[in-house]
């Protein structure tokens, strides 16, 4: 993937790169909220359907669908798309989030916006280091500036209603990769950054290891 087509927005007001000037992000409020639950949720899970696994570096064995599958609402889990993370950030294994997938599968609102959705997580909340993270791949109509700047405040909203809000917002500059970072009053801190082509990827972590700007800084550009 080329730097020039990877990087996020290069203002608050401009569209990120690979996403159109035009189109409504109201659709997609609820939806960033909906994830940041899901990724803390910790939902119990049940198997799906399952597939031969595909080779990736983030690990998936613990997951009931090693080659994806789709919901009701016709959501894909789609593992592939961890394909562009890496599977290690420093010594954390980075490891889908099975429990997260599970519950996306059944949100209508994810289903109307993403055509392919994956999770991922280091560590458990409440130890001294983790992460959560939500990379998706946004359908055709979908893919405006409007929908990325809402995404970007909405899931730094909704990751940050469980650490006394937020209390901070900027963009940065990370390994090449233009970044929307927010700040929660209460420690954890939030990225968003657009993949190129359609594709978004977002975390939000704790600890003082800052894990989600070390998943950036491993990011291929």
């Amino acid at each position: 993937m080329s730097s020039e087509a990877g990087r996020g927005l290069a203002a608050a007001s401009r569209p990120a790169r690979g996403f159109g000037a035009a189109g409504s992000g109201r659709a997609v409020l609820a939806l960033a909220l909906a994830l940041v639950v899901v990724a803390a949720a910790g939902v119990s899970c049940s198997p799906g359907p399952t597939a031969a696994p595909f080779e990736t570096e983030v690990a998936i064995g613990a997951t009931p669908w090693p080659n994806g599958t789709i919901g009701q609402y016709g959501l894909r889990i789609d593992p592939s798309l961890l394909a562009q993370l890496p599977g290690n950030v420093g010594a954390y294994p980075l490891a889908e989030d099975a429990d997260s997938e599970l519950t996306a599968l059944d949100d209508a609102d994810l289903a109307r916006t993403f055509d392919g959705y994956a999770a991922a997580a280091i560590g458990q909340l409440g130890e001294d280091n983790w992460l959560r993270v939500v990379i998706g791949h946004l359908k055709p109509a979908s893919q405006t500036a409007d929908v990325y700047t809402a995404w970007v405040e909405q899931y730094a909203t909704g990751a940050c209603s469980q650490a006394d809000g937020v209390t901070g917002s900027s963009q940065q500059t990370i390994n090449d990769w233009i970044v929307d970072t927010a700040t929660c009053g209460g420690g954890p801190v939030v990225y968003t950054l657009a993949l190129g082509n359609g594709t978004i990827l977002s975390m939000f972590g704790f600890g003082a290891k800052d894990l989600g700007r070390m998943l950036i800084d491993a990011l291929y550009s």
